[in-house]
C-alpha cells in the first residue's frame, strides 16, 4: 500500500458525500443502513456522518435507522467491540444532534446458534453441507425482522411511482472479491449506478454509496482518524479485523454477498464450521497473545469430530422419527376395534405375517445430535466459560436448551446436574452410507463391536421401545434396524445391531452385557416391558438359530442330490482346450 495521499482521493470522497446528501434531502423515503462494525461499513458510516455533521442542523430532519447484528457467538473481544461502538454512536448522535438511531439486533431464542446446535441438535453447516442455515438464521432473518419493523412504520406515499419504500445503505465495494463482484453487479440497476435491487423484497431499494472505492482509498480514509467523530477509536478496529482479513458483514438478503467463512477469509462467529482445519480467526487471535482462544478452538474442533461421530447421531431424523410414532398411535387405535375375525386364532397369525411392520434402513442416513452429546458439548462450554470468564452463553439459553431437550426427546436433566467439565474424547467412529466404517476418517481405537438383538414387536413398537430407554438412562447407543423373514414358516420379527466403540470393552461380551445393561436386563432392574422383551429376545433367538441351521442343512441337502455331470474337454485343431458343452 502505497502512503502518498492524493487530491484525487480526497475528490472521489468529496463526491461520495456529494451524492449521499443529494439522496438524504431529496429522497422521500426511510433510510436505513447496516452496520457491521468492520472495515467497510466504518467507512460507510463516517463518510454518512461527515457529510450530516456539514449540513444545517434544520436540514437533518430525516433519521437514519443505523442496524448492527449480534450473533451471540462473535468472539468475545469483537461482542465487546460491538457493545461498546454501538453506545459510543449513540452518545455522539445525541451530542452532536446527528439524526442516526443505533439499533443492534440478535436471532429469536428459536433462531439462536445455542438452541439450534445444543438444543435441537441440529447439524453446524459445514463446507460439504447443502443447506446452510447459520447465516440466514443468525443475521438475516433478525435482521430482515428490524427492516420488516420499519417498513411497517413507514408513511404511504400515494403519489410515489416506485415501489420501494426504504432506501438501505450498504458497505460493499466492487473491490473486496470477486464473489462480492459478481453479487453485485447481479442486482445493480446499472454497471454505473451505485443503487440496485433487493433479492428479497421490492419495498427496498439498495444504495452503495462506496461500491467504486479501493482498499487503499479506504485505509487511507480511516487512517485520517485516531478516533471517529461517533467515538470509535481506529486501533479498536485494526484489533478486531487486520487489513488482511475480510469483514464478515451484516447480512440483510438471501443473495447478498458470499457465505460466511468462504475461502477461509472472514471475522466473525467464533462457532463457524465453514472453515477446514485450523480455523485462521481463531489462531490469527491466539497469535496475537489471547492464549484463551485456544479454549474456543479447541471447543469447536470437538463439536466437528463428534458431528459425524455415529456414536453421538440419531437413528432417524426427528421428522422421519415422529411420523412413525404417529403411524404406531393410528395403528393402536384401529385395532381398539376388534372385528369377528380378529377372534380367530389361526387367521390372526397368518395376517399377522402379512402385515407386520418391518424395520428397514437401507442406507446410513443418522438424524440430529444425540442428547448425550449435546450435553457434552454443553458441559464443555460451561467448563470453558469458567477458566476464561468469557460470556460464552447466558442462562436464559441454558434453560431454554433444557427445556428443548425435555420437549422434544422426552429427556429432563436439571440444571443442578450440568456439571462443568473437560470430555476426554477418544476419536470419531464415522460410517459410510453403506453401513460400514468409513476407515479413512475414523480415529477412534477402540474395536468395533456389533450387538444383534431380536425383538418381537412391529416397526413403530421398535423404535418407541428403544427411545424409552434412552430417556430412561440419558445415554445413547445407534442402532441398524432390519426384519428377519423366515417366508417357508411364516415367521418374521424385527432385530436391531448395536454399534458399540468404547473405552474398556475390548471382547464382544462386555459389548453384549453393556448393552443388556441398557436395555435394563438385569436382576432388580426389569420392568414388566423390559422383561417381557429379554424373554422374546431368547425365544426368537433359538427359534432363528434353529431355522437357519434347517435351512443350512436343507441347502446342503439339496447341493449333494444335484447329479454330478462331468463335462469333457475339447481340443480344437488349433490345440485350444474348451468345455465340450
Amino acid at each position: 500500500m502505497c502512503l502518498a495521499k492524493t487530491n484525487d482521493m480526497n475528490d472521489i470522497f468529496e463526491s461520495i458525500k456529494k451524492h449521499m446528501k443529494q439522496v438524504y434531502l431529496h429522497e422521500e423515503k426511510l433510510l436505513a443502513m447496516a452496520w457491521s462494525g468492520g472495515k467497510d461499513s466504518t467507512l460507510m458510516l463516517l463518510l454518512l456522518w461527515e457529510m450530516l455533521s456539514e449540513l444545517p442542523e434544520e436540514l437533518r430532519t430525516k433519521k437514519v435507522h443505523l442496524i448492527s447484528s449480534d450473533t451471540r457467538v462473535e468472539t468475545p473481544d469483537m461482542t465487546d467491540y460491538q457493545y461498546r461502538a454501538i453506545e459510543s454512536i449513540r452518545e455522539a448522535a445525541i451530542n452532536q444532534k446527528i439524526p442516526i438511531e443505533a439499533t443492534l439486533i440478535s436471532p429469536s431464542l428459536k433462531q439462536s446458534f445455542w438452541w439450534k446446535v445444543l438444543g435441537r441438535g441440529t447439524l453446524i453447516s459445514t463446507p460439504n453441507t447443502r443447506h446452510r442455515w447459520c447465516t440466514h438464521s443468525l443475521k438475516i432473518t433478525p435482521t430482515q425482522s428490524k427492516l420488516k419493523e420499519l417498513l411497517a412504520e413507514a408513511p404511504v406515499l400515494f403519489d410515489n411511482q416506485e415501489k420501494y419504500q426504504m432506501i438501505l445503505m450498504l458497505g460493499t465495494r466492487l473491490n473486496e472479491s470477486n464473489q462480492r463482484k459478481r453479487s453485485m453487479q447481479r442486482f445493480a440497476l446499472s454497471a454505473e449506478s451505485l443503487f440496485s435491487r433487493h433479492s428479497d423484497y421490492e419495498e427496498i431499494q439498495c444504495y452503495n454509496p462506496i461500491k467504486f472505492v479501493s482498499s487503499d482509498e479506504l485505509w487511507f480514509k480511516l487512517m485520517d482518524y485516531s478516533v471517529f467523530p461517533f467515538g470509535v477509536k481506529f486501533d479498536d478496529l485494526t484489533i478486531q479485523y487486520g487489513e488482511s482479513v475480510l469483514e464478515c458483514g451484516t447480512k440483510v438478503s438471501s443473495d447478498q454477498g458470499s457465505s460466511c467463512g468462504s475461502a477461509g477469509s472472514r471475522q466473525g462467529c467464533w462457532t463457524c464450521g465453514m472453515v477446514s482445519g485450523k480455523d485462521p480467526m481463531l489462531v490469527r487471535h491466539i497469535q496475537e497473545g489471547k492464549s484463551k482462544y485456544q479454549y474456543l478452538l479447541d471447543w469447536k474442533t470437538l463439536m466437528l469430530r463428534m458431528r459425524n461421530d455415529i456414536r453421538y447421531r440419531e437413528v432417524l431424523p426427528r421428522q422421519q422419527f415422529n411420523r412413525k410414532l404417529k403411524e404406531l398411535a393410528d395403528d393402536r387405535k384401529k385395532k381398539q376395534q376388534v372385528g369377528v375375525f380378529d377372534l380367530l386364532e389361526e387367521y390372526t397369525y397368518l395376517d399377522r405375517y402379512t402385515t407386520f411392520k418391518r424395520a428397514e434402513y437401507d442406507e446410513y442416513a443418522p438424524g440430529a445430535m444425540t442428547v448425550e452429546g449435546r450435553r457434552i458439548l454443553l458441559e464443555y462450554l460451561l467448563f470453558i466459560q469458567e477458566r476464561t470468564n468469557y460470556q460464552l452463553i447466558h442462562e436464559f439459553e441454558i434453560k431454554a436448551i433444557l427445556d428443548c431437550w425435555k420437549e422434544l426427546d422426552g429427556i429432563e436433566i436439571k440444571r443442578g446436574e450440568l456439571i462443568p467439565q473437560e470430555f476426554p474424547y477418544d476419536g470419531e467412529l464415522i460410517f459410510l452410507p453403506n453401513k460400514t466404517v468409513n476407515k479413512k476418517l475414523t480415529k477412534n481405537p477402540n474395536p468395533v463391536f456389533y450387538v444383534k438383538i431380536d425383538m418381537n414387536m412391529e416397526e413403530g413398537e421398535l423404535y418407541e421401545f428403544l427411545k424409552q430407554r434412552q430417556q430412561m438412562t440419558k445415554q445413547s447407543f445407534f442402532f441398524f434396524p432390519a426384519s428377519i423373514d423366515f417366508k417357508d414358516n411364516m415367521l418374521v420379527y424385527n432385530q436391531v445391531t448395536f454399534v458399540i466403540a468404547k473405552e474398556g470393552i475390548r471382547e464382544s461380551i462386555d459389548a453384549y452385557t453393556e448393552i443388556f445393561k441398557w436395555l435394563g436386563w438385569q436382576y432388580g432392574s426389569f420392568t414388566e416391558k423390559t422383561k417381557k422383551a429379554a424373554i422374546n429376545h431368547l425365544m426368537l433367538s433359538a427359534i432363528g438359530d434353529g431355522l437357519i441351521s434347517k435351512q443350512k442343512r436343507k441347502e446342503k441337502e439339496e447341493l449333494r442330490l444335484i447329479p454330478k455331470v462331468e463335462i469333457p474337454l475339447v481340443e480344437s485343431d488349433s490345440g485350444q482346450f474348451t468345455l465340450g458343452i
